[in-house]
């Protein structure tokens, strides 16, 4: 496999240089090439399939590579097998020869393609409350419970609840920024410890389990209206951000 793709590897930087190119074709290659969730990989030959089967089998070399990287634990052959249903082609000419460009998005392989997008929250030892014994008595009163805080969502805050999924929180971020009302925003190691923000949570098959208004005082979890804590979300991440007033 390894001699097939430098083989592969000298044809790609040899007809690179001696024939030109589709220029729509070329704007979509070049278009996925600069998007970090996709793998791809290339190959130009004379003959269009040779071409597809060449590049296919150096994207499953580049597919097993990044598996290894970022996800030693998972079953590499499995991992590739996935990948393979989710391919994508784009073919062109160069000259005589066919190119042919094919791509996966991470996403497609694995639901968080990146282990560092993943925090995990620790729980507090003195947070796990111990059951009661049987020398326990309980007492047969019921506790009054405080009435709960009274929550009303602005405009943009509604916003932020319809996001359900992780690869929809980047393109939320990249709008608010071009709206200028994003002021700062960044991953939970780099949250601000006592200064208000927003936060997704999410787990690790994409799925935002919650959207939390943080302020000093208190979490509150938008969806539910109800006070909440970011550390309640076991072996989730989260994304902060903070809106201009």
């Amino acid at each position: 496999m390894k001699r097939l793709l430098l083989s592969l590897s000298f044809l790609i930087s040899y007809f690179s240089f001696s024939v030109a190119q589709t220029p729509v074709a070329t704007k979509e290659i070049n278009a996925i090439k600069r998007d970090t969730t996709c793998i791809y990989a290339e190959a130009t030959m004379k003959d269009v399939n040779e071409a597809i089967v060449g590049a296919k089998s150096i994207l499953e070399v580049k597919v097993g590579d990044w598996v290894r990287s970022q996800h030693p634990d998972e079953g590499i052959e499995v991992c590739i097998a996935k990948a393979k249903e989710h391919f994508f082609e784009v073919q062109t000419r160069r000259g005589d020869y066919y190119r042919a460009f094919v791509y996966v998005r991470k996403r497609d392989i694995m639901p968080i393609a990146d282990k560092s997008e993943v925090v995990v929250f620790q729980v507090q030892p003195d947070s796990i409350k111990p059951l009661t014994t049987p020398e326990e008595v309980i007492s047969e009163e019921t506790p009054v419970e405080a009435p709960a805080p009274v929550v009303t969502l602005t405009p943009d805050e509604k916003q932020m609840v319809a996001i359900t999924s992780f690869y929809d929180i980047e393109p939320y971020i990249k709008g608010m920024r071009d709206k200028n009302k994003l002021e700062a925003y960044g991953k939970y190691a780099t949250m601000p410890a006592d200064s208000a923000c927003y936060l997704f949570v999410y787990d690790q098959q994409g799925l935002v389990k919650a959207v939390l208004r943080k302020s000093p005082a208190a979490q509150v979890n938008l969806k539910t209206l109800k006070e909440d804590n970011v550390k309640n979300y076991r072996n989730c991440g989260a994304i902060w951000f903070r809106l201009k007033h």
